[in-house]
């Protein structure tokens, strides 16, 4: 009998965030992580500190590598000139 694992939302965003990145469907991908940075920030309003077994830190992080290697955040200047506007 094969047991079937259940996934849940934040591993699913990951998983479709991963799949974007390699079909260089950008925006999509900035999407699908910017639902997995909002899972994380509800767990952690809700005190969780685990999501689908592993330790929402290490979602953060995951996250958030994966932001900055896609080069969409603005550099230095550029940020606070965005929020002057």
């Amino acid at each position: 009998m094969k047991v079937m694992r259940k996934i849940g939302q934040m591993t699913n965003a990951w998983k479709t965030a991963l799949g974007l990145i390699k079909q260089n469907k950008t925006d999509e991908a900035v999407e699908a992580l910017d639902r997995c940075l909002l899972i994380a920030a509800m767990a952690d309003e809700r005190g969780e500190t685990h999501l689908d077994g592993k330790p929402l830190d290490l979602w953060k992080m995951r996250v958030w590598v994966k932001i900055e290697d896609l080069g969409v955040l603005p550099e230095g200047n550029e940020w606070y000139e965005i929020q002057e506007a």
